[in-house]
């Protein structure tokens, strides 16, 4: 059987069409972040060496700032791992993908690229973070 994707790639080589790259967007397992305590006075203060891990995905209708986030599509545990699937559909708004990390309140976000159509998270239901969270295994956007 001739998978969906397959026969648009066919038409399009045959009609001499210009085949779409399809766009592929995921946060950073890590990312740095530079803090600065204050601690009370006889306290010292001492940082972790380790990159705060990726431990949430949000997904925006219009940027993070209006808080207008997407429900999944939908969500599937099998084995160790849970699945959420976000099926995205056009927007006059840009979709914009927001980035959460453990151990710090710092966040990154950024508008999906054009024809970005679904978003998949994976997480591990046998590592959880302080607080609850599952740790997510993989993302991908595309």
């Amino acid at each position: 059987m001739i998978s969906i994707e397959w026969k648009r790639v066919a038409c399009a080589v045959v009609l001499g069409l210009p085949i779409a790259a399809q766009a592929e967007i995921a946060c950073p397992d890590t990312l740095d972040v530079r803090q600065q305590a204050e601690p009370p006075q006889g306290w010292t203060v001492g940082y972790a060496e380790q990159s705060p891990r990726l431990s949430g995905v949000t997904i925006f209708d219009g940027p993070p700032a209006n808080r207008v986030s997407l429900k999944y599509s939908k969500r599937k545990q099998s084995g160790n791992e849970m699945v959420m699937t976000w099926n995205l559909s056009d927007s006059p708004r840009s979709i914009y993908l927001q980035c959460s990390y453990e151990r710090t309140t710092a966040q990154i976000s950024s508008p999906l690229p054009p024809g970005v159509r679904m978003c998949d998270v994976v997480y591990d239901r046998n590592v959880t973070y302080v607080g609850g969270g599952l740790a997510i295994k993989r993302m991908v956007c595309r």
